[in-house]
């Protein structure tokens, strides 16, 4: 049995199903978040090769796997089993299997749909109307942009994931899903939260008592900072021009790139859009993803941080120097649970930093 490790199948407490040599839970911004549970193979009392034909981990089957430690009752994942990769040894001893799956989000990525959207609604009001239809809780923020038929409809010809993935890249924001310890999932669809950093988990080496090892840094300002935006307007016979579009926001006290970079590093954007707001949004959206020009690496445990991280939040970095330490967001975590630890492989960036 892996540490601290719970398996729940078809929303029931499977205590048979956790004798697992390892648990792993793949999170990264933009991707569904994946589980990859090993079992040992072994013959039943049948004779046959237990849990290959397991019904509970069957295509389509519902897994959830919580990590339980002290301060902490996490759902890493919910989703469906989609693949089992086998590997058998004559006579069995030594062999494996894995079984794999993906989050909620998987679900809304089998259909091509071609949809056009009411007059009138938003990004936001399509997004909640979509996950809504998955069961999914929505907490989505808001968008300013309308689409109206004697203007730009709003048209739909993808999956629903790609369509909201799509929505979310032109407002500058993020779509993920994730289940509570009840199981409840909520659909997100928002920006980055840079001002909630107060209980962010504590990350730190070269100090007393640190959870780190080691932290590996890169930064790479070649990227654009500014933005071209244009579009045509039919009705009015102009050009509308979206390069106003505001500068990413930055962490409290931190130093943007565009004042690092101050040389100009121009990017271009011509869209089809109902007016100037949507342009500067969609430009603003640009402008978001290309400021992330730091990242950085670590590995940490989730005995010693007291918490599971997970993608989409953020932590707080000590002890890599004044211009590193400071506020990260998450964009990818990998968890590795085995026997005697919870181990998390972070993926960490950063828009600015400290003078």
């Amino acid at each position: 049995m892996v540490w601290g490790t719970v398996i729940v199948a078809g929303g029931r407490r499977a205590d048979d199903l956790m004798g697992l040599l390892l648990a792993e839970v793949h999170e990264e911004v933009g991707r569904p978040t994946t589980f990859y549970l090993r079992y040992p193979v072994e013959r039943d009392a049948d004779g046959d090769l237990f849990p290959l034909k397991e019904a509970r981990l069957a295509p389509g089957a519902e897994i959830a796997v919580f990590q339980r430690g002290s301060g902490f009752n996490d759902c890493l994942v919910k989703g469906y089993v989609f693949s089992h990769q086998i590997r058998l040894i004559h006579g069995v001893e030594g062999s494996t299997v894995e079984v794999i799956g993906g989050d909620s989000t998987i679900l809304m990525d089998r259909k091509t749909k071609i949809t056009q959207w009411a007059d009138n609604t938003s990004d936001s009001d399509a997004v909640s109307s979509i996950v809504g239809g998955y069961g999914l809780t929505p907490e989505v923020e808001s968008t300013n942009t309308r689409h109206l038929e004697n203007k730009r409809t709003l048209i739909q010809h993808d999956t629903d994931l790609n369509f909201i993935r799509m929505l979310a890249r032109r407002n500058g924001y993020l779509f993920w899903v994730r289940a509570d310890e009840t199981l409840e999932e909520t659909a997100y669809f928002k920006p980055v939260q840079l001002n909630a950093v107060a209980e962010a988990p504590l990350l730190t080496i070269n100090l007393d008592n640190p959870n780190m090892r080691a932290f590996d840094i890169t930064w790479d300002v070649e990227r654009p900072t500014s933005i071209i935006a244009a579009a045509y307007d039919g009705a009015a016979k102009t050009i509308m021009d979206g390069s106003g579009a505001p500068p990413p926001s930055t962490f409290a006290g931190d130093v943007p790139l565009n004042a690092i970079a101050s040389e100009v590093r121009s990017t271009s954007i011509i869209a089809a859009v109902a007016d100037v707001g949507d342009l500067t949004g969609r430009a603003a959206g640009v402008l978001n993803d290309t400021s992330w020009f730091v990242q950085a690496t670590g590995t940490v445990s989730a005995q010693e941080v007291g918490a599971v991280i997970h993608a989409h939040t953020l932590v707080n970095v000590d002890g890599v120097g004044t211009r590193f330490s400071g506020s990260y967001f998450v964009a990818a975590v990998r968890h590795v649970i085995s026997s005697d630890d919870h181990l998390m492989t972070l993926t960490l960036v950063r828009n600015g930093w400290r003078a």
